[in-house]
């Protein structure tokens, strides 16, 4: 195999695990390189966010919410750049990165987090975001978004292996580094 980036995709559910998966990947495979879509989030005074006229809070469940043209650039620099050694992975980790229809096509493999609405509201309560949560922002925007999100995936990408975020994290692990390994001796 010729030295090449390797793109892996970990989406999903807020609060499923994708953070904690990509920086296993990381720790695992010498030489990845993480993406990750809250990096690319506009600003909070960005005109391109949608508001939620019921809660005067923006969405950052929408496509809108990302500076998608920068996310790609970036992502166009580092493929166009040889890898630090033969076959690196490059790992994009976002909410709703596959839902963009340019990113979602990238990708040698993608892995998309799943999680109850019960346990996701569980633990998103415990994280602090910037801007904090509203009242009534994970009822009336997190998680209907997120349906509305998983849907446009299962319609839009059907190479999407899912996982239980309440699965443990060593076998989520266990699962996706094999799947990366059986590439990589490919």
């Amino acid at each position: 195999m010729e030295n090449k980036w390797i793109l892996i995709g970990i989406s999903g559910c807020t609060n499923a695990g994708k953070t904690s998966l990509t920086s296993t990947l990381a720790e695992h495979f010498p030489g990845t390189i993480i993406i990750n879509q809250d990096k690319y989030f506009r600003s909070d005074d960005s005109k391109e966010h949608i508001l939620i006229p019921e809660l005067n809070h923006k969405n950052w469940e929408r496509l809108e919410s990302v500076n998608w043209d920068a996310m790609i650039e970036n992502l166009e620099n580092i493929m166009n750049s040889p890898p630090p050694q033969k076959n690196s992975l490059l790992v994009v980790e976002g909410h709703i990165i596959f839902n963009h229809p340019v990113i979602r096509k990238l990708f040698h493999k993608k892995y998309f987090l799943t999680l109850s609405e019960e346990e996701s509201l569980k633990r998103r309560i415990t994280r602090v975001y910037d801007p904090p949560d509203v009242p009534g922002y994970f009822d009336l925007c997190v998680w209907p978004m997120y349906l509305h999100n998983l849907e446009d995936v299962k319609e839009n990408c059907p190479d999407v292996k899912y996982l239980d975020g309440n699965d443990n994290r060593d076998n989520i692990f266990e699962n996706v580094k094999s799947d990366i390994e059986s590439i990589l001796n490919k």
